[in-house]
């Protein structure tokens, strides 16, 4: 497929390559059914808001068109086979696509109501703080961590817009479950970016690289833990008593703890990353029913 190829199917192209539909799908289907399943057993929430998962699936895709502008030329040279950086798909074409995403985003939110558009709104102006690095860019990316964690919060936005989404009445125990999407998705960043000597990219910057081996899989696995706390406290703020919170909590952060300790490969330790985040999903919804619909 070269530049001269319908807009579309170049556009499809990208998608594929920098934002497999399925997989954010089954993310984003995740991340808003156990988000109001949670919402419910607090709240009482009354809608299902099916809206808001397209709200958010468009705001991931709005984060990667962000992404894909800030590293464009550390991407050209790091990975010039991409469509992008062979000229294929255009920066001016990514950014006409997410300013409609926006667009829709904000339609939808207001549909849902004042303070589910107040969530998102908050959610999207931090995510355009993000994508000019709150202005503080060259000094950020020589602090990976610091990097991650400031840019974190932007979960955090998405899981509170779900709430209020939700229709639900705000209780502060919810920040359990915000916990659990922020350290959750922050063990995936970190996941995604923690790999072997031999496998590291020329130019390319990650935990490992700046951090060594050790003190990089030590931070990954710290994450997971505090996941695991989050995990446990959301339980047991649900009404589920001991041991079952620790005992779930650990059930949802083993696939990523088995893959911290040794010289594990990188596609292994991103795997154990992505399940502790899906699972934490599914499991933590699938609690929340159960309190939800219990006699």
């Amino acid at each position: 497929m070269g530049p001269d190829a319908p807009w579309s199917r170049r556009f499809v192209g990208w998608l594929r390559e920098r934002f497999p539909p399925v997989v954010y799908t089954i993310l984003v289907v995740l991340f808003h059914g156990s988000a109001v399943l949670v919402a419910h057993a607090f709240g009482g929430g009354d809608r299902l808001a099916l809206a808001a998962v397209v709200v958010v699936w468009l705001f991931f895709l709005h984060l990667r068109i962000f992404d894909e502008h800030k590293d464009y030329a550390e991407d050209i040279v790091a990975y010039p086979g991409r469509l992008l950086s062979r000229g294929v798909v255009t920066l001016p074409l990514l950014a006409r696509v997410g300013a409609v995403a926006i667009v829709v985003q904000a339609v939808l939110a207001a549909l849902l109501g004042r303070w589910a558009f107040l969530a998102w709104a908050a959610a999207a102006l931090f995510s355009v703080a993000m994508r000019y690095e709150f202005g503080v860019g060259r000094w950020l990316n020589r602090h990976i961590v610091l990097y991650a964690v400031t840019h974190n919060p932007v979960v955090a936005g998405l899981a509170v817009f779900l709430y209020a989404a939700a229709g639900a009445r705000w209780d502060w125990a919810y920040l359990w479950y915000v916990g659990v999407a922020s350290l959750g998705s922050l063990a995936f960043e970190f996941g995604r970016k923690t790999r072997r000597s031999e496998e590291e990219h020329a130019g390319v910057p990650s935990y490992t690289t700046e951090l060594g081996q050790g003190p990089a899989r030590a931070l990954l696995g710290a994450t997971y833990v505090a996941t695991w706390g989050c995990v446990s406290g959301l339980f047991y703020a649900l009404g589920v008593r001991d041991p079952w919170p620790v005992v779930l909590g650990l059930a949802v952060v083993l696939p990523g703890l088995l893959t911290v300790p040794g010289h594990q490969p990188a596609k292994r330790v991103e795997l154990g990353a992505s399940l502790v985040l899906l699972v934490s999903f599914l499991v933590c919804g699938t609690v929340a029913w159960g309190v939800s619909w219990s006699p």
